[in-house]
């Protein structure tokens, strides 16, 4: 019997056996490590800075390294409608944003701004994290972004360079806003000429004189020594508007089963994280501009301001669909 036939079976056993186990071995190799690159408009030291540095060292306790992220704070990366493209490109591969900017990309995320929507900020978490986020969460996958979870941003009020106490005091005001359609409509609603800034911009164009006014939240106004060229703070609490930590839809599509459900707990915890700084935060900036001798006008009647408002509810949510959740909404209890 010749032997040969038999020797290159056994051969070729054991190339395919060789084979098998390189391919175990190759499949059980560690993932290469990911570097992410994170947006935040904010310091490191704001509350929107604490909860994404909470999110990024989680994600990267429970991947083991694997994924890595670096938060670039206080816009090194540009300013958030810069920051807003280059997530949808995929050159930034999370953030922490404002949602009023997404008006007129993401129409859901119109509903959450429209002003006096909201009771209080217990109201507001209570939409954004059921029927709200959900909503706004879809429109946002549309256009490449991927919602993790909800930060707060508190309630904005306007400060202005003269006193303002109703809206006729606002009568033909340049008041800096948004980016937004929203924003803009709001402020006219209110009398004012809305003026469409970069918020790196307000400072010097308060103190120019480009601008008589803003609004925006405790903190904001504190932090960015604001009070110091709008000396009147009007507690209009006009707006509640939710901030979302999301991740690129080009990110998102790489990574497996396992690490979305890690970074969704990561981010959802980071809001808690958040939410509890915000709070604080908002109690000592207050105290903060008052000591330092801001006028605060509390407004405690704010009936004339919201009856102003119907123009911009039958223009922003006159869709079936958004003026279905701005019922339900408002039914929240």
């Amino acid at each position: 019997m010749d032997p040969t036939p038999w020797r290159r079976g056994r051969l070729l056993l054991a190339a395919l056996a060789t084979a098998a186990l390189g391919a175990i071995g190759l499949s059980a190799a560690p993932a290469a490590a990911q570097e992410w690159r994170g947006w935040n408009i904010h310091a490191a030291d704001y509350p929107n800075g604490i909860g994404m540095d909470a999110f990024t060292r989680m994600v990267g306790e429970r991947t083991s390294n694997r994924i890595r992220m670096r938060t670039f704070h206080s816009a090194q990366l540009g300013q958030q409608d810069e920051a807003i493209q280059q997530m949808r490109l995929g050159t930034i591969d999370f953030a922490n944003f404002n949602l009023s900017p997404f008006n007129n990309l993401a129409p859901t995320t119109n509903v959450v701004t429209l002003p006096f929507l909201f009771r209080d900020v217990g109201h507001m978490q209570q939409a954004i994290d059921g029927p709200a986020g959900e909503a706004i969460a879809q429109d946002l996958e549309r256009i490449g972004i991927i919602a993790l979870s909800w930060y707060d941003a508190g309630a904005r009020s306007l400060y202005t360079t003269r006193p303002v106490r109703t809206p006729a005091d606002l009568r033909g005001m340049k008041i800096r806003v948004q980016t937004s359609d929203l924003w803009i409509d709001l402020m006219r609603a209110l009398g004012a000429n809305p003026t469409p800034l970069p918020f790196g911009e307000v400072f010097t164009s308060l103190q120019s004189g480009v601008i008589d006014g803003a609004e925006n939240n405790w903190p904001s106004y504190e932090s960015t020594r604001h009070f110091e060229v709008a000396r009147y703070y009007s507690t209009t609490e006009h707006s509640n508007v939710p901030e979302v930590l999301a991740v690129s839809a080009q990110r998102w599509r790489r990574l497996n089963d396992q690490e979305r459900a890690i970074l969704r707990d990561a981010a959802r915890e980071s809001a808690t994280i958040q939410r509890r700084a915000w709070a604080e935060r908002e109690r000592v900036s207050r105290e903060r501009v008052a000591a330092a001798g801001v006028t605060v006008i509390e407004i405690s009647d704010r009936a004339p301001w919201s009856a102003l408002m119907e123009p911009v509810y039958a223009k922003y949510a006159a869709d079936a669909r958004l003026a279905a959740l701005v019922r339900q909404i408002r039914e929240l209890r």
